[in-house]
């Protein structure tokens, strides 16, 4: 009996053994037409450092964001998802600034069901009903739920062994526009009840929108070995960010929790509802460029994503910045101007005097003085005139527009750019001229 009793027991060990060196399946079902629904949520608390005339000064700043939203990914790049259609059930966010009253956005009805397509490894999220504003960007531009799965080493992993995350889902999780540095390293630390629980952990640094970020990740995820999906993530970063081009230096502590629930294919995303869904590499222009209209209405305009606000909405100019894969390119200036009669424009030569006398502006060279022609609906007169010279002190090229609208509305659009960087301006300018709407 004794001798029996030793066998059976030296049979279940020699049994379990190769399952403990085969380790688990950390490999994520297929993602093609995969549908989930996402419960994701964000709380960001730290402060903003904006320097001013050689001076510092923090303010206390808190954001807020939760979304619910059925996804289904109609594209892979490898085990991450390269596109997906999304109907959001829920999309809001809170920002409190320096202790002031809560700015809040959310989503109009008519822009609840995007698409995001990574695009130059960016991911893009875009309405097929037509184009978003930059808040509506902004608030659904968020962790990247398609790049979850990436997290995963696609193989077989025993308990207490780690990983090396890819640059590529680190950049897109952690919101690089470019990646510099990337030590996160995944790690099995048990098994319970059919769940993998995961650790993520590690430093990243990186450019976001021209802006150098260091960022350190304390994070934890469940996979459901059965339905080989991660079900479950806590996401916790520590972040610093210098002052970019079109964004203050951020000292903050960020935690996001994301759900990921498999369920069937939900009739929001179903053959008939992705008709619209363009078939595409890159989406259409018309469909990813952003809506801009002045708080006082006195002109719209449709711009590129690479186009950023850095004026207050209360401003009464705008002012854009361009930024390029985290380089910053050129500013323009939109000034709303007096309403006339349009039969009594301003002829060219007296424009190019204007703006000769800008204020810091010193015109050294005039290389172009225009009227253009085959104007867009509602432009009465559009005067273009390029100068070079310099520009409080910098040397700088600038492309001086008037625009008269046919009810005599007016304004005038100043695109600025040192000399290096005039070609990477392009035609820019005058595709945001051409984009500009007055009120009927």
């Amino acid at each position: 009996m004794i001798s029996r009793h030793w066998f059976c027991v030296l049979a279940i060990l020699l049994a379990a053994a190769p399952i403990h060196a085969q380790g688990v399946k950390l490999v994520e079902a297929p993602l093609a037409q995969a549908c989930v629904r996402i419960e994701l949520s964000m709380e960001l608390a730290g402060k903003i450092t904006v320097k001013q005339d050689d001076k510092e000064n923090s303010f206390p700043h808190k954001a807020e964001a939760k979304h619910v939203f059925l996804e289904r990914i109609l594209d892979t790049i490898g085990n991450v998802g390269a596109k997906s259609a999304r109907h959001y059930l829920t999309a809001d966010s809170t920002i409190t600034f320096n202790n002031n009253e809560a700015s809040k956005r959310s989503l109009r009805d008519e822009r609840r069901f995007l698409v995001a397509q990574r695009v130059k490894d960016q991911v893009v999220t875009f309405s097929p009903q037509g184009p978003m504003t930059r808040s509506e960007m902004e608030l659904t531009e968020h962790f990247d739920t398609m790049a979850v799965a990436g997290l995963l080493p696609g193989k077989n992993v025993e308990v207490g062994k780690t990983w090396m995350i890819p640059n590529a889902v680190v950049a897109a999780l952690c919101e690089f526009d470019g990646l510099t540095e990337n030590q996160l390293e995944g790690k099995i630390e048990k098994v319970m009840d059919n769940i993998a629980h995961l650790s993520i952990a590690g430093k990243a640094q990186g450019i976001n929108v021209g802006a150098q970020v260091g960022m350190l990740v304390n994070a934890r995820c469940e996979f459901d070995i059965k339905e080989g999906r991660i079900v479950f993530l806590e996401w916790k970063e520590t972040i610093e960010r210098q002052q970019g081009p079109v964004s203050p230096a951020l000292s903050a502590d960020v935690t996001i929790t994301l759900k990921r629930t498999p369920i069937e294919e939900p009739e929001q995303l179903n053959k008939f509802a992705l008709v619209p869904v363009p078939k595409a590499e890159t989406p259409p222009v018309a469909l990813t460029n952003l809506r801009f209209q002045d708080v006082k209405k006195r002109f719209e305009l449709s711009h590129a994503r690479n186009w950023h606000a850095v004026s207050p909405d209360d401003n009464p100019q705008l002012v854009m910045r361009l930024v390029e894969r985290g380089e910053f390119i050129a500013q323009a200036t939109i000034t709303p101007w007096k309403k006339i009669d349009p039969k009594n424009a301003m002829n060219l030569t007296d424009f190019a005097e204007l703006v000769a006398k800008t204020p810091g502006w010193a015109l050294d060279k005039e290389t172009e003085r225009k009227t253009l022609d085959q104007l867009p609906k509602g432009h009465h007169t559009v005067h273009r005139v390029i100068a070079s010279g310099e520009l409080e002190g910098v040397r700088t090229v600038q492309y001086f527009y008037l625009v008269v609208g046919t009810s005599g509305e007016q304004l005038i659009a100043t695109f600025s750019v040192v000399p290096q960087l005039a070609t990477r301006l392009g035609s820019a300018d005058l595709e945001m001229v051409r984009e500009i709407v007055f009120p009927e």
